[in-house]
């Protein structure tokens, strides 16, 4: 919980709407979109964290002052239906803002569904095993090519920058290097499932972790604090799974048994989707965060460049995002990421169909509708990191392009301007 309001007031703008950068619903669902009802949901994904934050000391006060079993029974279906309701208003502002899927915001909501229905013992277990499940896809998802070329080089390029002296590696001694990174987590991820091996696996990740933070931190790449947080989040997180003892079942008494089995098997659905859904991220299916593609780059790359001399249509908060390339030197290409960051305080949503949807909005909202370059790179072959390249020029070929997407690719701004044209 302490988790979900530091990662809040980090990334503020982005949960308040209080920014310039396109905001892509998930559905494309006018009714889920009214600024009063997103303010609504948030005001309320509040007021539960902040009644779960209150539940939590009049429980501790009530194990201090050992209150009977059923003001304990009274707490825990407080407990229960708060984290519901949390998880609720989660859902909804996601659904509103694609972008709010961060992947911090994504373990939460799913950490929420494990408190919601299970009790502490069993939520304990869902909770062991979705944080192995994130290592597991978090490794598979940067054995590839693309991670050898790209981000992982970064991140060994980040790992050197740390030494007080210089040091020359060769091509093959780096990409040896590289390699070790997916292959920690996986080791991390098979030792934390054996009771024997939990110990190991735990202090590796303690490794992992506080390395991840000095490699990213100020003296590293410099990266944004929210991603610090995280890391630290699981230090915490891995003490108190991994290297603790187990909880047991305060609820054997619970009055409602029948609700209580009902809401633990739909707990247990749930959590099992949760645990597999990650899986078809592998053939494109299921999204690189939710599918915990942590620092992976074989997903999908968009590109949006405009010409130089159409500059002067964009924001100034805009243009400063913009740069030329040598690939491209009449126009200056956009930096999507950049500018989410300017903006939102937050990463833009790593997928394809949200990058779409934001380039399409720079082109439809600020007039250049024919003096642009969208540059579409698919997803990289797993064993030679090849990219299909689609270039489009015209709005009306970039419009079909996007609707060949399963899920929304309209700004907020783009379905009001739609909707005034009727």
């Amino acid at each position: 919980m302490i988790l979900l309001f530091v990662q809040v007031a980090f990334t503020w703008p982005l949960w308040i709407n209080s920014h310039d950068y396109p905001r892509i619903p998930l559905l494309g669902m006018n009714f889920l979109i009214r600024p009063d009802l997103d303010i609504f949901w948030l005001i309320v994904m509040g007021c539960a964290g902040s009644g779960l934050i209150i539940e939590n000391i009049f429980r501790l006060w009530g194990g201090f002052q050992q209150k009977s079993l059923g003001e304990h029974r009274s707490l825990s279906s407080v407990f229960h239906f708060l984290w519901m309701i949390l998880c609720i208003a989660m859902l909804f502002v996601m659904l509103t803002n694609q972008q709010r899927i961060q992947a911090w915001a994504w373990q939460i909501l799913l950490y929420g569904i494990c408190f919601s229905a299970f009790n502490p013992a069993e939520s304990l277990k869902w909770i062991r095993r979705l944080t192995i499940s994130i290592y597991f896809y978090s490794a598979v998802s940067k054995l590839d090519a693309s991670f050898l070329q790209s981000h992982g080089q970064v991140l060994l390029d980040g790992t050197l920058k740390l030494l007080p002296f210089e040091i020359a590696l060769s091509e093959s001694l780096r990409t040896a290097i590289v390699c070790s990174f997916p292959l920690v987590e996986l080791l991390i991820a098979i030792l934390l499932c054996f009771r024997l091996t939990r110990r190991w696996g735990w202090r590796l990740s303690l490794v992992l972790h506080l390395g991840l933070i000095l490699i990213l931190g100020p003296f590293g790449l410099n990266h944004h604090v929210p991603v610090l947080i995280w890391n630290a989040f699981f230090l915490l997180q891995n003490s108190l799974l991994f290297a603790g003892g187990n909880f047991q079942s305060g609820e054997n008494g619970e009055k409602n048994v029948s609700r209580s089995r009902s809401r633990e098997l739909l707990g247990r659905i749930a959590m099992a989707i949760a645990l597999m859904f990650p899986a078809t991220e592998w053939f494109n299916l299921c999204d690189v965060w939710p599918g915990w593609g942590l620092y992976a780059s074989r997903g999908a790359k968009v590109q949006i460049s405009i010409e130089r001399d159409d500059l002067k249509k964009l924001p100034t908060d805009v243009v400063q995002h913009c740069f030329r390339t040598a690939a491209n030197p009449d126009h200056a290409r956009l930096d999507l990421f950049r500018w989410s960051f300017a903006e939102t305080n937050a990463p833009a949503y790593p997928e394809d169909r949200f990058l779409t949807a934001v380039a399409l909005a720079v082109i439809q909202n600020y007039g250049v509708e024919d003096r642009f370059v969208f540059i579409y790179s698919g997803t990289a072959n797993r064993w030679t990191g090849d990219r299909e390249v689609v270039e489009i020029s015209d709005l009306k070929t970039l419009q079909r392009f996007a609707e060949g997407f399963w899920l929304n690719t309209q700004s907020v701004k783009a379905e009001a301007a739609e909707n005034l044209a009727d």
